[in-house]
């Protein structure tokens, strides 16, 4: 899914050089591989996020001082995803940029329908991984590719440093504050630049054929027995933290991955480039990982939990654990580029995705995606077993939730990119 392409020089006017930007696409194999992103200006919204320092997190500032504690709404105030706002001057058209494959489904299936019919708009999807933030840097102020765009910290964190987005008001999005408490405690909703949300836990597949003895913690998947014959991701925001989990249990240190990617990273790099033989394939999506564990060209590896559920049910040999200590989810948030046609309209999309039908409709109607209101999982947790395997559901999940290791990563982005390219994919060559 998800080398860092250089920044792309601007003109004299500010504007980015499409050439430039055209050409750092041309190197997307590494934004694919790393998710190092290029940044954009220009807003919709009169008056409303001027250019900013570069930073965050933490490298701070950006914008105005952090807030202490998140937006409060009062509970009276939680709005109903049937109103809206939008008025005879607002925009006849919405654009939301989405990621390809279930969730891409899933929107096309709720959202387009739900959101066009409560606000009269017509509503597009624009698929994709990689691509959403040079599209942004591309385009003119006055002909926005998105309205609004979901996105994760290895784009979302570099696109607000770089201009791309503008901030939003956590008020006009009440639904949100149905989220549990540790999804906003970010400074991406604290400060309001969107609202984060959750997807599934890096999750170790397996061949329960290939396996009959499955494996239980990290450290087992770099066992002597599977030397060659495991998957990972090929991008490092999940499988160097994968790295970094196998080492703490092999070390007797489980629960410290964490630790050791914020104290200890070279420790970490030099782990993943003596185990880098032991992967057979790094695979590209979701997709293709369950294809390569169905086909038995591969025993074990980890994966986005959420792409078990289907071969599950249908009855192919494939199983997954979730190792106990140093889990991690994948966290997401919605961002609203700075020439969206309208912000409001795009906190009312983000509201409407927010509100307890469009999240309780994300497990009953797709049984795949997560749904991050605590009260409606332990709803449809009983009635879906499967999904209850891969999704936060239970009070102490909530209270345990802990991300990948973004932070960390982003401080040492180039670092990170540049070996894990190098050594790792590349093997030195």
């Amino acid at each position: 899914m998800h080398p860092s392409p250089e920044r792309p020089a601007r003109s004299a006017d500010g504007r980015t050089s499409r050439r430039r930007v055209l050409k750092s696409v041309g190197g997307i194999a590494g934004g694919v591989l790393a998710g190092a992103l290029i940044g954009c200006e220009q807003s919709s919204r009169p008056g409303t996020a001027p250019k900013r320092e570069a930073t965050r997190p933490d490298h701070t500032p950006i914008g105005a001082p952090a807030a202490t504690s998140a937006v409060t709404v009062p509970p009276e105030a939680i709005a109903n995803p049937s109103a809206t706002t939008v008025g005879a001057e607002s925009p006849r058209e919405f654009t939301l940029f989405v990621y390809s494959g279930l969730t891409e489904r899933a929107y096309r299936e709720l959202f387009v329908p739900g959101f066009g019919a409560q606000t009269g708009v017509t509503v597009n999807l624009d698929p994709g991984w990689w691509d959403m933030a040079p599209k942004l840097k591309v385009s003119p102020a006055d002909q926005t590719p998105f309205d609004l765009v979901m996105t994760d910290p290895t784009q979302g964190f570099p696109g607000i440093r770089d201009g791309l987005f503008t901030k939003i008001d956590p008020a006009r999005v009440p639904n949100a504050r149905r989220f549990a408490p540790r999804i906003l405690d970010t400074w991406i909703y604290r400060e309001g630049w969107g609202i984060p949300y959750i997807s599934s836990a890096m999750t170790l597949a397996y061949n329960k054929e290939l396996l009959p003895a499955p494996p239980r913690t990290w450290g087992d998947l770099f066992s002597e027995a599977l030397r060659g014959e495991i998957m990972l991701f090929n991008s490092y925001y999940m499988s160097l933290y994968t790295f970094a989990a196998a080492k703490a249990s092999l070390d007797g240190k489980p629960g410290m991955a964490r630790q050791m990617v914020e104290t200890d990273l070279d420790g970490v790099l030099s782990f993943a480039r003596a185990k880098r033989d032991w992967v057979k394939y790094w695979w590209p999506d979701t997709s293709s990982a369950v294809q390569a564990l169905q086909l038995n060209n591969v025993k074990a590896g980890n994966l986005h939990g959420n792409g078990l559920i289907k071969p599950i049910a249908d009855g192919k040999p494939l199983d997954g654990v979730i190792p106990a200590e140093d889990r991690a989810y994948v966290q997401l948030f919605f961002l609203v580029p700075q020439n969206t046609r309208s912000v409001q309209l795009a906190e009312d999309a983000i509201n409407y995705i927010a509100s307890p039908e469009f999240q309780r409709d994300l497990v009953d109607k797709t049984g795949e995606l997560a749904c991050n209101i605590p009260e409606i999982a332990a709803e449809v947790a009983p009635r879906n077993p499967l999904w209850a395997k891969v999704y936060l559901h239970l009070a102490q999940d909530w209270e345990n939730l802990s991300y990948y290791p973004y932070d960390a990563y982003d401080r040492q982005l180039g670092k990170i990119t540049d070996f894990w390219n190098r050594e790792i994919l590349r093997k030195g060559g």
